[in-house]
């Protein structure tokens, strides 16, 4: 009768899955609305076979209602993303870095990830980052040199290290709820786990293909006119939601009321009022009804009432999968599906176990991350529970459920990071990012099994201390790579001569200088095309008479740097 009961509920399981994988790849509906009509066959099928168990909507509407505080977040942090975005912010703060760090690209390649993670870290959700950061932060890169399938991979690792990064990791939530334990104490540990593969990724898929930027050249690779029209007091509204999570922190009782929906729309308030004023509301040129055109979706609006639009619409994608997810989890526990897993899951020998960690959170984070966290982290916490400490178990099994973003059927973050930058296949932006994923992949697992376990054998009231110790040498040892990578794309010549490989837009004086590095011309060769510069400018009218004068010097700075590498 035991093995009759388990196989019963490997049916409904079976029934659920198979149906979420057909429309999802055969009828191409979204992932949300594939995870709800599973959960609602699976419930179905669960009510014919098991007579006690009757079709009650009340299950699904519980579970569609289930992540409702998440998607409040969700949603009102994409409402504040579009206002900083209407507001110049985003631009503003793009330009100051490039302008400011240019001369050093390591330095400026770590604060364009940090832009990039910053709307998934208050959000929770990766397309933040790549729908709204990506596409202003891609055409940077491209012009600076990085191949359109690294830059694409650079912003789909940026866009899932913010969304499992503090104050708002979505997935670990979901676990939360899964094992019923508050979302406090997450922030050192993810810190801990996040902080250190930003820097090590942004490194090792960008430095070698990018230089020093000359003051000359900043202007071709950013627009500083916005310098000129917007000052640092577009930033205040960032700065105020810093202090609300801050002051969270600090003073639980004063600010703990305060719930993360409420400072973002306090923010997005303070948005409005600063950098570029856009009008509460402004009739359509083509009418309330008229068809956009396409791309549309992603301009700026040009009133307050088309940023709180377009805010709304852009989160409907995550609103429907958080619903979707809920439901699914919740007929899965109805029908004792999810029992069979968490059973399964600790059952299984801590070999096998850790095994199965490891392939089936990635796997499954191919359908959705989320999704994969809720319906395999839990079980995997639980099965853990006592021998590492829960909270940095919980952090690194989201890592391993975000990585999943990168693989089939979905493919996320990898096809979104693609459509910004013209890549033609997401396969190209995930092979990109291979190197960074296999790090990450290895640093979850150190993460989980090594670091979680040292800190569960601490006493409580030192853990703290403990993990700011580990993230003071795992941000020592990510330092010393970025060191030595630096020195090995500066110094090594196969290394260096990838950042001459790409080839720049025909307004880009730089270009012929570049490549006759390429091809390895000597230092003689070079100081001829020098003087013969100006006829060269006189051959090509689309040059300015700035665009030489800055690629001479330029090209001054190659050559000197390819009598390096052949001494």
């Amino acid at each position: 009768m035991g093995n009759l009961f388990w196989n019963i509920e490997l049916l409904y399981f079976a029934v659920m899955l198979a149906v979420f994988i057909v429309l999802l790849l055969a009828a191409k509906l979204p992932t949300g609305l594939s995870l709800m009509c599973s959960a609602v066959v699976g419930l179905a099928v669960a009510a014919i076979a098991d007579p006690e168990l009757t079709f009650d909507i009340r299950y699904l509407v519980e579970g569609m209602f289930g992540y409702l505080d998440t998607i409040l977040t969700i949603t009102t942090a994409m409402v504040f993303m579009g206002a900083l975005q209407a507001s110049g912010a985003l631009e503003y703060i793009s330009t100051v870095l490039v302008k400011a760090l240019g001369r050093y690209p390591s330095l400026l390649l770590v604060a364009l990830m940090i832009i990039i993670m910053f709307p998934a870290m208050v959000t929770g959700s990766s397309l933040a980052s790549a729908i709204s950061v990506g596409a202003l932060v891609a055409p940077i890169m491209i012009k600076w040199g990085i191949p359109k399938s690294k830059t694409a991979a650079i912003i789909a690792m940026g866009s899932i290290l913010g969304m499992v990064a503090p104050p708002v990791n979505v997935p670990a939530m979901v676990i939360c709820d899964v094992v019923d334990i508050p979302y406090t104490g997450f922030t050192a540990p993810l810190i801990l786990l996040t902080v250190p593969l930003a820097l090590v990724s942004v490194i090792l898929l960008g430095r070698k293909y990018v230089k020093p930027i000359p003051k000359a050249y900043v202007e071709k690779v950013v627009d500083t006119s916005v310098l000129k029209e917007l000052n640092w007091t577009v930033c205040i509204p960032l700065f105020v939601l810093i202090a609300f999570i801050v002051a969270e922190m600090i003073w639980p009782m004063i600010f703990g009321a305060l719930a993360m929906p409420a400072m973002f729309a306090i923010s997005t308030v303070i948005a409005f009022c600063v950098g570029r004023r856009r009008p509460f509301w402004k009739k359509p040129a083509e009418g309330l009804f008229t068809p956009q055109p396409a791309g549309a979706e992603n301009a700026v609006p040009d009133c307050v009432v088309g940023v709180l639009r377009q805010g709304v619409s852009k989160s409907l994608s995550a609103m429907g999968l958080l619903m979707g997810v809920g439901m699914f989890m919740e007929v899965l526990a109805v029908t004792g599906a999810r029992g069979l897993i968490v059973y399964t899951a600790i059952s299984l020998p801590d070999v096998w176990m850790y095994v199965g960690m490891a392939v089936s959170l990635p796997l499954f984070g191919g359908i959705s991350a989320f999704g994969s966290a809720s319906m395999l982290g839990g079980p995997f916490v639980m099965a853990l529970n006592g021998v590492c400490n829960s909270i940095m178990v919980t952090s690194g099994l989201s890592m391993l459920a975000a990585i999943g973003e990168f693989s089939p059927p979905t493919a996320m973050s990898s096809t979104i990071a693609t459509n910004i930058t013209g890549e033609k296949k997401w396969t190209k932006t995930s092979l990109a990012a291979l190197p960074a994923l296999a790090v990450a992949f290895a640093y979850s697992l150190i993460y989980v099994l090594l670091l979680a376990r040292i800190v569960q054998k601490i006493p409580a009231d030192s853990q703290d201390m403990y993990i700011w110790i580990m993230f003071a040498v795992a941000i020592a040892i990510a330092i010393a790579f970025v060191v030595v990578w630096e020195i090995l794309c500066r110094k090594v010549y196969i290394l260096r001569r990838r950042a001459y490989d790409v080839t720049q837009s025909d307004e880009t004086a730089e270009q012929p200088e570049e490549q006759a590095a390429d091809d390895g011309q000597t230092a003689e060769a070079s100081a001829c095309a020098e003087q013969a510069e100006p006829a060269a400018a006189e051959g090509d009218a689309a040059e300015t008479a700035e665009e030489p004068a800055a690629g001479s010097e330029d090209s001054g700075n190659d050559n000197n740097d390819n009598e390096e590498g052949e001494r």
